[in-house]
């Protein structure tokens, strides 16, 4: 077995799985297919992961819901995929994530000034603009109203769940390729690393414990 043979063999095993079927199916074909295996070894090394190949391929408008048909696309478009993915980095800063930051940040007293080291887009630098609901608590929302973006999370074990959201009077990101939200080419590619389907999205909700 080769080191991206079994890179995506694992990926569909452990990652996908349960978040993203279509990324589940896609990449435990790929790990079955040498001549796809073959032009992603032309690659370097860390630009073979899968989250970066399938990013790269729906963004230049690969079709994922059948392999077949993804497979023919891929090997007939390989050369614009292969320069998204040299231009690209995985950016995987998911506005969910905050969900199991959010119990830490509210234990401290305020108000708090965020850094974030490896921010992309900085979507996790703004934990007091989203609205929480843990299990079936109620939702917990900003201080002028509900938000769009709700982020939902089952916790186990007792976990300490905020009663109310941190004051944060300054925040700043920090990252070597810091994404643009005013750029739309920019907000699309994080889209795609967020949403891992365009049939099967992945998941805002987050598993916390204690």
């Amino acid at each position: 077995m080769t080191a991206t043979e079994e890179q995506y063999r694992r990926f569909s095993r452990l990652e996908a799985h349960g978040v993203s079927a279509t990324y589940e199916m896609l990449t435990s074909h790929i790990a079955d297919d040498p001549e796809l295996l073959c032009l992603i070894d032309r690659l370097p090394v860390p630009k073979r992961q899968p989250n970066l190949i399938l990013g790269a391929a729906r963004h230049n408008g690969a079709p994922v819901s059948d392999y077949e048909a993804f497979r023919r696309w891929l090997t007939i478009n390989w050369s614009a995929v292969q320069a998204t993915a040299l231009a690209r980095f995985t950016q995987t800063n998911e506005a969910g994530r905050v969900s199991a930051l959010l119990p830490i940040l509210a234990h401290f007293d305020g108000p708090l000034s965020l850094i974030e080291v490896g921010a992309s887009a900085g979507l996790c630098l703004y934990p007091d603009r989203y609205s929480y609901q843990y299990d079936r608590r109620p939702q917990l929302d900003p201080d002028d109203g509900p938000s769009p973006v709700v982020v939902r999370c089952a916790t186990t074990g007792g976990a300490p769940i905020p009663a109310a959201l941190p004051v944060i009077t300054s925040r700043a990101g920090i990252d070597l390729n810091p994404l643009d939200v005013t750029d739309a080419d920019d907000m699309a590619w994080l889209e795609i690393l967020v949403c891992r389907s365009s049939t099967s999205a992945a998941s805002d909700s987050r598993q916390l414990r204690p």
